[in-house]
């Protein structure tokens, strides 16, 4: 018969083994929703944002336009490259990411939706597109009402550039613009990412 300091003991351990499960499952819901609601779970790699926006010309001024902020990490690329009277409007509707902002005076930070990019600049087309947002887990209609702005605010000839970990929305890149987007591929990112490349031919 056990004595009462290993039940006890025993019980410990439950309780210990409860608790933990308790911090894990809340962990794993966290990731979860990270991932629902920005795509990702780290951080795009410096290997992705360098392949990313190598595919634009960067030998005249430009007025870009970037859908998603995250940390930054784009924008930080972006105006490593862009000529000092270029500019950027970044949209990004997650105010948690405020604390990223960037102070440059190329660069018009809006909160707000990619869905109202007409209700900020009505006849506004930009050079290019470049796009971090999450399609594969936005909700159908939300994916359709930005693409369609996207498609609205893109000047003949530019580039609409997107990452994703699948190929979920490469079916609605190549109806919004009439054409298979080009399609590359980065490995040394967390996870694994395929970037999309589009140009307005239109």
């Amino acid at each position: 018969m056990s004595s009462p300091r290993y039940a006890n003991r025993s019980l410990d351990l439950v309780r210990d083994d409860g608790y933990t499960a308790g911090i894990m499952s809340g962990k794993i819901k966290k990731v979860i929703d990270q991932i629902r609601q920005k795509g990702t779970i780290a951080p795009s790699s410096r290997f992705l944002v360098d392949k990313m926006i190598s595919k634009i010309d960067y030998g005249r001024d430009l007025d870009l336009l970037q859908l998603g902020f995250g940390t930054g990490v784009f924008t930080k690329g972006l105006l490593k490259k862009i000529s000092p009277q270029s500019t950027l409007v970044v949209f990004e509707i997650d105010q948690n990411c405020r604390k990223y902002r960037i102070v440059d005076p190329r660069v018009e930070y809006l909160e707000d939706s990619a869905e109202r990019i007409s209700e900020h600049f009505p006849t506004r087309k930009f050079d290019h597109v470049i796009s971090t947002l999450p399609f594969a887990s936005l909700p159908k209609k939300v994916s359709q009402n930005v693409f369609a702005e996207i498609k609205k605010h893109l000047k003949p000839g530019g580039k609409f550039l997107q990452f994703q970990y699948s190929l979920y929305s490469k079916r609605a890149i190549r109806d919004l613009f009439g054409h298979e987007p080009k399609i590359d591929f980065e490995l040394l990112n967390l996870p694994p990412a395929f970037i999309y490349e589009a140009e307005n031919r239109k």
